[in-house]
This record gives C-alpha cells, sequence and structure tokens, in this order.
C-alpha cells in the first residue's frame, strides 16, 4: 500500500515506448474516443474454484480501504487532489494516466484490478458534499436538526445510494455488452468490476457537485427570478449540461479499460468503443438536448422547481 508520487505523470510515464502495429491493428486517435496508452494483450481466463479465495477476493478492495482509513500515512490525498482537479477540468488526461497506472497493478491471480483500493478520494468527495449541505442549511433550513437532516441527505442518498444504484445498473450492462462470451463470470480477463463502476459514478458526479451544489447556490438568487428568460436559461443549463458532462465522463471512465479502447478485432466483429460513442454521443446527449429546449419552450424552469421540492 504505497503512494503514487511525482504527479503529475512525465510524458514518458503516459506515453511509454510501445512496439510497433502488429496484425491486430494499431492505436487510434479518435474525436471523444480517448487513445489507449499501451498496446492491449488478452490476458488469460483464471477459474478458481476455492470458495475462500472467491470470498477474499471479492471483498479485498473494501478490506483495504477499511484498513487504510485507521492508518492515515497510507491515505493519498495528493494524489486524490489531483484526480479531482482533472476531473473537473481535462477528464480524459486523468482517466489515461490514473488507469494505465493501475494496469500495472497485477492482482495474485493475474488479473488487472483498476478499482480504487485507497478511500482518500471519497472523504474528499464526501467532505466536499457536507460542507455544501452545510452552506444550503445554513441559508435556506431553520434548525441544527435540518441542516444535519440534510448533510446526510445530500452525501447519503444523492451520493451513495445512488452511485449504488447506478453502479449496479452500468454493471449489469456494461458487462453484457462487452463481456458476451462468458458474461459475468468475474474470472474472466475482459470482466468488469462492480467497484469500477462505483468509482466510475464517482469520478462522474464531482461535475454534479460542483454544477449543482455549488455553482447553482452562488447563482440562486438569479435563478429563482420570476419570469425572467435569463433565470430560466441558466438553471436548465446547469441541470442538463452537469447531467450531459456526467455521461462524457462516465464515457471516458468505461473507455479507460484496454479491452474497450483497444483496436483488436472483437469475435462478434463489434467495436466495444463505437458502442459506447454511440450510445452516448448519438443517444443520450441528444435526448438531453431535446428535453433542455422543450423545458426553454415551455418556460419551465428546472432549476427552482427542484429547489423547492427540495426543500419544502
Amino acid at each position: 500500500m504505497t503512494k503514487r508520487l511525482n504527479l503529475p505523470y512525465t510524458t514518458q510515464d503516459l506515453f511509454p515506448q510501445s512496439a510497433p502495429s502488429t496484425k491486430h491493428g494499431s492505436m487510434r486517435a479518435g474525436s471523444i474516443t480517448s487513445t489507449p496508452s499501451s498496446l492491449y494483450i488478452p490476458r488469460p481466463t483464471f477459474h478458481h474454484n476455492s470458495t475462500s479465495f472467491k470470498f477474499k477476493n471479492k471483498f479485498k478492495n473494501v478490506k483495504t480501504m477499511v484498513k487504510r482509513l485507521f492508518k492515515p500515512s497510507t491515505l493519498d490525498f495528493e494524489t486524490a487532489i489531483w484526480e479531482i482537479f482533472h476531473l473537473i477540468i481535462n477528464p480524459k488526461k486523468m482517466y489515461r494516466s490514473h488507469y494505465y497506472y493501475r494496469q500495472q497493478q497485477q492482482q495474485p491471480d493475474g488479473k488487472t484490478s483498476y478499482t480504487r483500493d485507497d478511500p482518500s478520494f471519497l472523504i474528499l468527495v464526501t467532505g466536499f458534499l457536507s460542507s455544501s449541505a452545510i452552506a444550503w442549511g445554513l441559508a435556506y433550513s431553520p434548525t441544527i436538526l435540518d441542516i444535519f437532516k440534510l448533510v446526510l441527505y445530500m452525501v447519503v442518498v444523492d451520493f451513495y445510494l445512488t452511485g449504488i444504484v447506478i453502479a449496479t445498473l452500468t454493471w449489469l450492462a456494461t458487462n453484457r455488452l462487452f463481456n458476451l462470451e462468458v458474461g459475468l463470470n468475474k474470472y474472466s480477463a475482459n470482466y468488469i468490476e462492480w467497484g469500477f463502476c462505483f468509482d466510475i459514478h464517482c469520478n462522474s458526479f464531482l461535475i454534479i457537485w460542483c454544477l449543482l451544489y455549488v455553482v447553482q447556490f452562488i447563482l440562486l438568487p438569479i435563478i429563482r427570478m420570476k419570469k425572467s428568460i435569463i433565470a430560466l436559461v441558466l438553471g436548465n443549463s446547469l441541470y442538463f449540461g452537469s447531467i450531459g458532462y456526467y455521461f462524457v465522463v462516465t464515457f471516458y471512465g468505461f473507455n479507460s479499460l484496454p479491452f474497450i479502447s483497444s483496436n483488436v478485432v472483437k469475435s462478434n466483429d463489434r467495436n466495444p468503443a463505437r458502442v459506447l460513442q454511440l450510445i452516448v454521443v448519438a443517444g443520450i446527449l441528444p435526448l438531453l438536448a431535446i428535453a433542455w429546449l422543450i423545458t426553454l419552450l415551455l418556460r419551465f424552469n428546472v432549476a427552482a422547481k427542484l429547489v423547492e421540492s427540495y426543500f419544502n
């Protein structure tokens, strides 16, 4: 459990010298699709039938995170802050560097785990949300009990419980889409861990916190102005823009996995990165843009209505 030092990475760390193109193809450079840091080499599948091994492996990262909570010297807040900063301003760079690093961390069974084993990131995000909840409570809630309830709701419900639901859905969906041969077999080389899906939610939620918990709080006097076109456009843009960016960062997260971003030809002739790109760019983002336009035409201020219902 050593810390990652010397961040940000050098050019050599991020883009190591790789072998020339093989018959499987060379690395791509796409518009929204991130470029893999190294050539993908398929890993063999492992079949461990030991019940004790399965139990230990399943909760390995959870146990590691709990242990590190009580050992402050092992927490790497420097790296967590670096990740938070780049997730907001340049998520592609964060994923390309962070998950290339994780790719080097081989597990005892030969697989690579991309799930966090350091709780520093979660501690910081929880602290950010708690601070935001206290600020909102001091401004709009009358009692200490109401402020405490608001902290619990923003942290536990908005972030953790919602994240558990989203992570479970994306875990099921992505393993069905990109791991067709063996489905949810956790010993497949291409298996996507549930913990990784939860990490993707945590990373993507940062823009939600930044725009809806911080920027919206600052601009709330403008957003709640009655019959104002500026308030209408500003409030709705904050909500639909933050949700759209959430899905873009989610795309970058899953596309950072080598077996998704690789050019290796799949048995079903389907490019996983292209499927992800179509889902986000041709599916989710246009729907959000249409919904944003409809709310403007109907003069429905999403931000004002949700704030009223939230504090009702």
